[in-house]
Formats: C-alpha cells, structure tokens, sequence
C-alpha cells in the first residue's frame, strides 16, 4: 500500500456509522451510477467503495460488480453487506487487476484524497477496456457557506488557529487535464445540488458530536474542559435555534460529477 493509514483513519474508524452521519451519501451513489449508465451485466470496479452507495446501486442494476477500498474495517463491512460482490483491500494508485478487465470504473468522493492523482486515473485507463467509462464525483463549491458563518465563528473562538482561513477553498483537481493526461476523451460534467434537512437543534449536534470529517466539526468538543464544553454546547444549540426558526437547517451538498470514455 502506498497510502498511509492515517490517510484513511478516519474512515476505518466510522466505517459502522459512515452512512448515518452523512445521509446523501446513498443519494450520491445513485447519482453517479446514473451518470455512468451501465448497461446489465457491465463488469464495473469502484474505487473507494465505501459502505457501498455505487456499489448498491450498481447490483440493483444488474451489473457484475468489483469493490476496492483502503480501509479495512469498510471491506469487512461490504464484504458482510454484500455476498455477490467481489471485495478487495486495495491502493487505488496501484490495482492488482489485469489491463481492459472492466467496462466501466466509478469513483465516488475518492479522487481528491489521493496524493498521486496521476497513478491513480492511470491505472483506471489501464483496468478499461477500449470504450469503457470512467465516472467519479468530487465535492462541489458552497455558495451558502455564509448561511453558517455563525458556527465557523463559534469554531474560530474556542479552537483558535484550527479553523483555516481559506475555508471556502475547494481541494483544486483539474479533473479535465487529468484525465486528457491518462488518454481519456469525451470528457462531460454535471453538478448536482443536495439540500439535506436537518430536523432540529438537537440533530445537528448529534452530527456535530459524531466526528464528522469538516473544518468545523472533527470531534473538538472531546478537546474542551467540562466548563468550556457546556458553553460550547450551549451556544451551538442557541445558533442552530436561529438557524431553524430563520427558515430551517440544511446541510447543503454541491457535488460534481464527471464522465469519459477510454478509446
């Protein structure tokens, strides 16, 4: 393995609960899978497959399906959640597959993870065969950041310094000379919006609480003293209480999806 495992510590450590803190993840799936639009019986490898959003998406379409993914408590689970499914503890800049075995590669959310991007489009040009089609998402802008301002700042004050100040900066991927590097063609985007409702004050610090993987929200509170936590808590609460009575709490998802074919 070439990636380091503390590059994916954090997802073998919520492997369990990965789907339940982040509920678009399924709906992401779906939406890459569409994109890809494999026809039945399509043998299709993604890459950093999760708990399996594509990969659920991809069975109930009839597709031959082959999962990897870098974390091993999350192979243990799609292993345990999907018997038909071929699953493998694997680098995804280095496969352990033979040259144009798939008809097509999805990779949800995995791009902007890796440190060697180039490794890792090439070797899916390689796994492809003439024709087949590569699929992947990655996290979108966020126009409505300053909807939560109030929490980044809440964060700024009682964690001074953890807080970048390039917040709004997207992980740059110029997925276009990537993949014109690796010899794809045909190259096509879609953003996709995913307002996610949040019912209340209280299940939003329960998300807050779970270590979601965000500049605001890594499980910080564990980091406080008793008295500073209870402040902590009792402000969040009073900001997500303006937030709900000011027209609701949403998390507000923006994902790109992209899409080309190998010659």
């Amino acid at each position: 393995m070439t990636q380091t495992e503390q590059s994916w510590q954090w997802y073998d450590d919520n492997a369990h609960i990965y789907e339940e803190m982040d509920p678009a993840t399924l709906e992401f799936g779906r939406q890459l899978l569409a994109y890809a639009d494999p026809p039945p019986g399509a043998r299709l490898l993604d890459v950093g497959a999760g708990r399996g959003a594509v990969v659920r998406a991809a069975v109930d379409r009839g597709c031959v399906v082959t999962a990897v993914d870098a974390a091993p408590a999350m192979v243990a689970r799609l292993r345990a959640d999907f018997p038909t499914v071929t699953v493998s503890y694997m680098d995804a800049q280095r496969f352990d597959f033979p040259d144009a075995c798939f008809d097509v590669v999805t990779a949800g959310f995995v791009l902007d993870l890796l440190p060697d991007r180039e490794a890792a489009v090439a070797e899916v040009r390689r796994v492809l065969r003439p024709g087949g089609v590569f699929a992947l998402s990655l996290p979108g802008p966020r126009p409505h950041r300053r909807r939560w301002q109030w929490l980044v700042d809440l964060a700024r004050e009682f964690y001074p310094g953890a807080v970048p100040e390039d917040l709004d900066e997207q992980v740059d991927v110029n997925v276009a000379a990537l993949l014109t590097t690796a010899g794809f063609v045909g190259w096509t985007r879609r953003d996709f919006e995913l307002p996610v409702p949040i019912p209340d004050p209280a299940a939003l610090w329960d998300l807050f609480a779970a270590r979601l993987p965000t500049a605001v929200s890594a499980g910080w509170v564990d980091r406080l003293p008793p008295e500073r936590e209870a402040e902590f808590r009792r402000r969040f609460l009073a900001g997500a209480e303006r937030m709900h009575a000011g027209g609701g709490i949403a998390l507000d998802r923006y994902v790109v999806l992209h899409r080309a074919l190998a010659p």
